[in-house]
């Protein structure tokens, strides 16, 4: 028996702008017609909630903890990683896509990583527009750290949520 495992064809940098580029779209006067449930309230559910609500889909939420600000996102430690070099330390697509993949111990599906780490700048700005409190510097500026081995600060977090501050 063979897996199908739904990754599309082509090169690896191209895989799934090709993908998108052939998908049927649906009519917005359909929109309405659609339901669609979202498991999560972490900052991907909270984030695709709120964006298919905003596209005219009748969007249904649902958590398992007390209260929306106890999901993983926002309770854990840590943050969330995006290749938009703030730092001028070298970070790139390609390098989150690497260090993604390692540190996955090499089991994740490439083609997905390597979407994540495409998009991953624009993540980060949706999340900036629909309110997530990210730590800043004193200047205003999206602050940003490295954590998890990163050898580059690719890490934006909630201050005062998810991190201790160190010197």
């Amino acid at each position: 028996m063979n897996l199908d495992s739904k990754i599309p064809e082509g090169p690896l940098s191209e895989k799934w702008t090709n993908y998108k580029a052939s998908q049927k779209l649906v009519n917005p006067a359909n929109k309405r017609k659609i339901n669609i449930i979202v498991v999560g309230t972490g900052l991907a559910g909270a984030s695709a909630a709120a964006s298919l609500g905003a596209m005219g889909f009748n969007v249904d939420i649902f958590c398992i903890q007390d209260s929306p600000r106890r999901a993983h996102s926002i309770a854990a430690q840590g943050g969330i990683n995006a290749a938009k070099n703030y730092q001028n330390d070298g970070d790139s697509v390609e390098r989150l896509f690497r260090d993604t993949i390692k540190g996955g111990d090499y089991r994740a599906r490439e083609a997905n990583v390597y979407r994540l780490a495409e998009v991953s700048g624009a993540i980060i700005d949706q999340c900036v527009a629909q309110g997530v409190p990210f730590a800043r510097d004193y200047g205003g500026l999206l602050d940003n750290r490295s954590f998890g081995g990163a050898q580059v600060s690719r890490t934006f977090y909630a201050r005062g949520q998810t991190q201790c501050q160190t010197a």
